[in-house]
């Protein structure tokens, strides 16, 4: 895939995890369509699906899986038409002839596009079987349709918040004994894909105003709070107050962002704990609750606390306040 708007990124959990699933895909997949299968050649990048089929212009199938469990979010399995088509004529038993001369064709018919949903179907559960094992916390995935996508259907297949969000796309080529070489493709979110080993999956020369560490429990404020700071600072992420210290000693952080009320936690009291460290107690920290009491706001002050905002609050307004600690602390230079 050639792609002029995508960013190279550096080697992460994800694209290790998702790369030691190509072994049993090859093996299984040889089984499946009884022609020897291969991935070689991985490659994580950075776009978005409008850019995607914008900057690649081509005929694609893509299956949409949907993620469950303690994750939520959606995966595609992307193929180019011709590989559609050659895949579902393959586990039709066509002989290799009259496969290349329904690729030559390039339709995708109904008997063909049922196979190659079948042929997605099984992927999905092989990785599924196969991520299950490796992620930290329970996850299943489960195919929900296969779908026909270009340039000028995209923006209906999708919604403009599906298209124009960043994702990350694994690449690999993928060759099937007797017929040209293709290309496996994987997408899924950026903000789903760093939830799920917790990590930030940067390019390595792109610069950030500070680093943030954001402690919350509550999955859909950890994806505002991300959607919010994500452009102008490298964000981390803990979901368990139990984490952070370890965390603060393995990372540079600048400010940390406190969540009041989680579930059995404190968070004033984490306040309180990370100003006690010799390590992190000169990091400004901002408390914040959608339901603050007066109390609440005194008890974080006095546990060391720099300053507090209330949910939900406007990226301009947690800027300013991120900016303003920042300076202070002189981790920005005044603008």
């Amino acid at each position: 895939m050639e792609n002029t708007s995508t960013k190279n990124k550096s080697s992460s959990k994800l694209e290790e995890t998702l790369v030691s699933t190509f072994p049993r895909i090859c093996t299984d997949c040889s089984t499946l369509t009884n022609k020897q299968f291969s991935l070689t050649n991985p490659a994580l990048q950075s776009t978005t699906l409008n850019s995607f089929t914008k900057d690649n212009n081509a005929n694609y199938v893509m299956a949409k899986m949907a993620i469950e469990e303690l994750y939520e979010g959606e995966m595609y399995l992307i193929f180019t038409l011709k590989e559609a088509i050659t895949i579902g004529n393959i586990l039709l038993t066509l002989d290799d002839a009259a496969i290349r001369e329904s690729v030559s064709k390039g339709v995708l018919d109904g008997d063909c596009a049922d196979a190659f949903k079948e042929f997605a179907n099984q992927v999905c559960g092989m990785l599924d079987n196969e991520l299950r094992l490796k992620l930290p916390k329970p996850f299943h995935l489960k195919l929900m349709n296969t779908v026909s996508i270009n340039k000028e259907n995209a923006n209906i297949v999708f919604s403009d918040d599906v298209l124009n969000e960043e994702c990350l796309v694994l690449t690999a080529t993928m060759r099937i004994l007797g017929f040209d070489d293709g290309q496996f493709i994987l997408s899924v979110s950026k903000l789903v894909g760093e939830e799920f080993f917790c990590e930030v999956i940067e390019d390595n020369n792109k610069q950030f105003k500070g680093t943030i560490l954001a402690v919350d429990d509550s999955k859909t404020d950890i994806r505002t709070t991300k959607k919010l700071l994500s452009g102008e600072y490298k964000v981390f992420f803990a979901d368990n107050p139990t984490n952070v210290l370890s965390m603060l000693q393995k990372y540079r952080i600048d400010l940390v962002l406190i969540e009041i009320y989680m579930n059995g936690n404190d968070g004033i009291a984490l306040c309180a704990r990370i100003k006690r460290n010799a390590m992190s107690h000169g990091i400004p920290i901002i408390m914040c609750s959608s339901s603050p009491t007066q109390n609440n706001v005194i008890n974080a002050i006095r546990a060391g606390a720099t300053d507090f905002i209330v949910k939900p609050f406007t990226r301009e307004k947690l800027i300013k306040k991120i900016n303003k600690h920042l300076i202070n602390n002189n981790v920005l230079l005044h603008s």
